[in-house]
């Protein structure tokens, strides 16, 4: 009875009964294929069809960002790295960022952004939005690279001298 769901079934992909759908809970890799039973223009009644487990190997890519000048900057960066399947966004304020208020309801339209780019890119987990008050980059555990502007204490990427033998 998700009006959301209900209007962009019938109005944006033109679903008729015979139609399959896939449903993921967000969690796991697991998709869920239901059939359309009917349809009207408040009830959508599917039936269970079967469930595919998905076997593919997961990396957890977390992407540490200082908070952007505009909001629409923080909803750009989720989208698009939603979509290249990062799992874990942390925003933090930095000496350069500006003092934006991101409001609960920014908030909540930030993760509604982040679910429809994890359904554009078929994945099945729905990554994580933190934004945090202090942040110590001594006490994060991590392996990851970080990218930053091009100032006196950069290196070049060519420069960087990786050790992928861990893998």
């Amino acid at each position: 009875k998700d009006e959301e769901i209900i209007y962009q079934l019938i109005k944006v992909l033109r679903a008729k009964p015979t139609d399959q759908v896939i449903f993921f809970d967000g969690q796991t890799f697991c998709d869920y294929i239901y059939g359309i039973k009917s349809i009207d223009k408040k009830n959508i009644i599917f039936s269970f069809l079967s469930k595919q487990e998905k076997k593919e190997e997961f990396k957890w890519l977390s992407l540490y960002q200082s908070l952007p000048n505009k909001i629409d900057k923080i909803e750009d960066i989720i989208q698009k790295w939603t979509e290249i399947w990062y799992s874990h966004f942390y925003f933090f304020r930095s000496e350069r960022s500006q003092d934006i208020y991101i409001s609960e309801n920014k908030i909540l339209r930030f993760k509604k952004i982040i679910q429809e780019a994890s359904e554009q890119s078929w994945r099945n987990i729905i990554p994580q939005l933190h934004f945090l008050d202090n942040w110590d980059i001594l006490n994060v555990k991590w392996q990851n690279i970080f990218f930053h502007t091009d100032t006196v204490w950069s290196q070049k990427l060519s420069d960087i001298l990786f050790d992928f033998s861990s893998e």
